[in-house]
């Protein structure tokens, strides 16, 4: 409401009861600027008293580290004016408790006056007193030097009024009616909280749909290495059994399984090996006899090349002698003759040589065939020893069985898991398919990492593998499949996670963050701050949320700021103010 002034005091009166001659009230217990919140002012030890004054003019201003709230009296030619700076570390909530204050004033005139302070009066508070000069407008800067922050705040410009009685009508004249839902916080309270404020901007959100998922291993990254027949675990040549942790490469022998044979098998597969053998030696012995004519065929081939080369030479020298009229028919005739015996014997000696090198081809194929299995054995082995390979790259998880122990056929030995890409799956209800794009963006987070939130597309390197054409007919939902890539190994198969599919996005939007959102009566509330200790409370109308944030549909607009941090404080201090709204002087 409009402040009502006592006629009945004197103008003189009114003044000593609010500037004092010797204390100065404290401006606050009149709340901000032109809101009447009764006449409750205070002296230097907290004590109210009695003042039907004018209401202070105050200022909330903040920069990049720091957040000032200051009151002062409306002010007139040489008044002693008290200042009353409260000087908040805005990154902590905290006051600054040590450093220095300089009060620099500016003054019509051009001339600068400073007023250092070396310490604050308590923490937090500073109380510069400035004897005001000539009317007019001076220009007031504060600088900060505290080892908690260093900074400059321009508050602007001050007004000295030309007479106490011109001042008083000023503050009149200012005085506004409260705003409803005004709750006042003082900052003693809000020091000891931390109570931290964010502005309220614009921005770009995404809404998306809270699934519950789980990381998998993608198909083909899991295999299971058992052996084809019964038989006894043992190790591998040179090496050990592998262990839960190790990593193994595709193809790399694990161990080996030896069969456990009755005597008369033993002897029957001892006799075949000796039969195998047997054949071995005479493939090898026909091999070296296919060799030492090979050689021979090498030899008639270089002869047959040598030959050739003469008689064309000899043909050269008589095609000469023709041509200088010296040489016969006959030698002609006979060099000719000699040319193509040449030439016939050396394609007879090229086509032996192919001939031998396809017989010896065949019977290196025939060995192979013949003897093969018995070349695969490894050095140091037992001929009845067959190796376990596994399947792929990757990481042992599964140690079943060990050595010596006696398996059966099929059973499993060794897990092996790649991860080095995973699966994210999650599950969809039937009800929100409307929603889910063709290609929905999505994040997760993991309870393993609750402070971490990972991307899944759009900078994460996953793909999308697929969505399910089949609704389990229990649970009424589908799997919408991922695969990304696991570069830090930070994902582990069966791990449970919050997956977040982008369905729809809110360009440009007014938001604020999620803290600052408190439940009241059942409807979302934040606060506002109206000045340094003066809290408006909104009843907001919210839209998408995203990282931490939310739209604002209602009840805020762009530049305001909020309380994030301390804001159940001040709504407990909505409800009963008198606990949360007296008690500081200065």
């Amino acid at each position: 409401m409009k402040r009502t002034l006592i006629v009945m005091l004197p103008l003189w009166a009114a003044l000593a009861v609010f500037y004092g001659s010797d204390r100065f009230p404290d401006q606050r217990a009149m709340a901000g600027p032109g809101h009447a919140h009764g006449t409750a002012a205070r002296d230097d030890g907290g004590h109210a008293h009695s003042s039907e004054g004018p209401d202070p003019i105050s200022v909330t201003m903040f920069t990049p580290q720091i957040q000032l709230f200051m009151e002062y009296p409306h002010l007139a030619k040489g008044m002693r004016a008290r200042f009353l700076a409260h000087v908040t570390v805005l990154a902590t909530g905290a006051p600054v408790r040590s450093g220095s204050l300089t009060f620099q004033l500016t003054r019509p005139d051009g001339t600068q006056q400073d007023l250092t302070l070396d310490a604050p009066k308590r923490a937090g508070l500073f109380v510069p007193e400035w004897h005001a000069g000539p009317p007019g407008t001076y220009s007031l800067r504060l600088i900060v030097d505290s080892p908690q922050v260093q900074d400059t705040i321009d508050v602007g410009e001050l007004i000295v009024h030309a007479s106490e009685d011109a001042a008083f009508h000023a503050a009149e004249a200012a005085a506004e009616s409260d705003p409803p839902d005004l709750v006042q916080f003082l900052l003693e309270q809000q020091w000891k909280i931390g109570t931290l404020y964010e502005p309220v901007t614009k921005r770009t959100l995404v809404h998306r749909l809270a699934l519950p998922g789980q990381i998998v291993a993608p198909q083909g990254a899991a295999a299971v290495v058992s052996p084809p027949f019964a038989g006894r675990l043992l190790r591998p040549v040179n090496g050990r059994l592998p262990r839960i942790g190790d990593h193994v490469e595709a193809g790399q022998t694990l161990a080996m399984i030896e069969p456990q044979l009755p005597a008369t098998e033993i002897v029957q597969l001892s006799a075949n090996r000796a039969q195998v053998q047997s054949l071995e030696t005479e493939l090898a012995l026909r091999e070296l006899d296919l060799d030492t004519k090979a050689l021979e065929v090498d030899r008639s081939l270089i002869q047959s090349e040598a030959r050739l080369e003469f008689a064309r030479r000899a043909m050269e020298r008589i095609n000469q002698l023709r041509q200088k009229g010296v040489g016969t028919d006959q030698q002609l005739d006979e060099a000719t003759q000699n040319l193509r015996l040449a030439e016939a014997e050396h394609e007879a000696a090229k086509a032996m040589k192919r001939s031998y090198e396809q017989a010896h081809e065949r019977l290196v194929d025939l060995r192979l065939k013949t003897v093969g299995s018995g070349r695969d054995v490894e050095p140091g082995t037992s001929v009845y020893q067959r190796p376990l390979v596994a399947p792929i790259s990757g990481e042992i998880v599964s140690v079943q069985h060990m050595e010596g122990e006696h398996l059966d056929a099929q059973q499993e030995v060794f897990r092996i898991v790649s991860i080095e890409d995973v699966w994210v799956k999650a599950e969809i209800s039937e009800f929100d398919l409307t929603e889910l794009a063709d290609n929905p963006g999505a994040t997760m987070t993991l309870p393993a990492y609750p402070d971490r939130r990972f991307a899944i597309l759009n900078g994460g390197g996953g793909r999308l593998v697929n969505i399910a054409s089949v609704v389990d007919p229990e649970t009424r939902t589908l799997s919408v499949v991922y695969e990304m890539p696991n570069p830090e190994g930070l994902f582990r198969a069966g791990m449970f996670a919050n997956v977040y599919l982008e369905t729809r996005t809110a360009t440009n939007v007014v938001a604020l963050p999620e803290k600052a959102v408190v439940k009241d009566n059942g409807r979302p509330t934040a606060y506002v701050l109206i000045d340094g200790e003066n809290f408006q409370r909104r009843v907001l109308e919210l839209g998408v949320r995203d990282g931490g944030f939310v739209e604002v549909t209602g009840g805020l607009v762009e530049g305001e700021r909020v309380v994030t941090n301390g804001a159940y404080a001040i709504k407990l201090a909505s409800l009963s103010p008198a606990s949360f709204g007296h008690g500081h002087g200065h």
